[in-house]
């Protein structure tokens, strides 16, 4: 029974009626999830026999939810050998190099991650669901981390640490915190963020590690997530990254120097701390 997510009914507090609806409900299961166990043979099981959402429950209970009830992700499958850190039943952790997209685009419709990994798991689970918990730029190398099921998705705190080289020199430990704001064209987004009070909050945390002549290398601790948040910020403060063509000036680099080094998380179903920390790539190795 790999394929189904065990629950038991151990209390019905908050619960408006004691049905399996009602219950999926108060556990974080989504309309659209729901809705697929409802159309999926077999999706839901009550005390090991196929049940409606309608159906009542009752303490002792015990229910089986199929994990993957939705349609399997329909992208182009691509060639390439994963660098894979760590897999079970609930997550895969890969070690994603600098320019490969994490998911198709016009440009990287057939060479990007999500169809290197749907690939990889095409024997393992015909119905499997890409669901990339924190997605990187197609510059920033890095370690990436997917959900098998919508369960470990709901249930994954990833603290991430980042690195990066950038230009100038910092000797001491700063804390940024500007707005960011997407710019619009047309009502259409752009790739290009700026800093601006009508933005989101953004709070970036900067470690130096090491200063050289002209650059230097810094770890980065996130409190918020904003799309390109380091780069824009370091751009702010006169410390560009490099090989950063949006935010910062031309230099000798194909791509950002930025690269999520560590990451950490306790595992929902095993109570585990799950800690990954990735070497830098080889054209680092000369700086670092």
């Amino acid at each position: 029974m790999e394929k189904y997510e065990e629950f038991k009914i151990e209390n019905l507090n908050n619960l408006k009626k004691n049905t399996i609806y009602f219950y999926l409900k108060t556990r974080g299961f989504s309309e659209n999830y729901i809705k697929n166990l409802r159309n999926c043979e077999d999706g839901i099981l009550l005390n090991n026999t196929p049940a409606t959402v309608r159906e009542k429950i009752g303490l002792g209970d015990v229910l089986d939810i199929k994990k993957n009830p939705n349609r399997a992700t329909q992208i182009n499958l691509c060639e390439g050998s994963l660098d894979i850190l760590f897999e079970d039943e609930d997550y895969l952790i890969v070690n994603k190099p600098h320019n490969l997209a994490c998911t198709p685009t016009r440009s990287h419709f057939s060479n990007n991650l999500g169809g290197q990994i749907c690939r990889y798991m095409n024997d393992k689970d015909e119905n499997f669901v890409l669901r990339i918990l924190n997605r990187l730029d197609k510059e920033t190398a890095g370690i990436v981390v997917v959900a098998k099921n919508v369960i470990a998705y709901k249930n994954a705190d990833i603290d991430k640490e980042y690195h990066a080289l950038c230009h100038g020199n910092l000797s001491d430990e700063t804390t940024i915190c500007h707005p960011i704001k997407t710019i619009e064209k047309d009502g259409i987004n752009q790739m290009k963020r700026v800093i601006s009070e009508n933005g989101k909050h953004a709070t970036t945390h900067v470690f130096p590690l090491k200063n050289w002549e002209n650059f230097f290398l810094a770890k980065f601790k996130l409190e918020t997530g904003r799309t390109h948040q380091i780069r824009v910020h370091m751009s702010h403060i006169q410390r560009p990254l490099l090989g950063d063509t949006i935010y910062g000036k031309p230099d000798d680099f194909s791509h950002t120097m930025l690269l999520l080094k560590k990451i950490q998380f306790t595992h929902f179903r095993t109570k585990k701390k799950i800690e990954i920390e990735v070497a830098y790539p080889e054209e680092w190795k000369i700086y670092v």
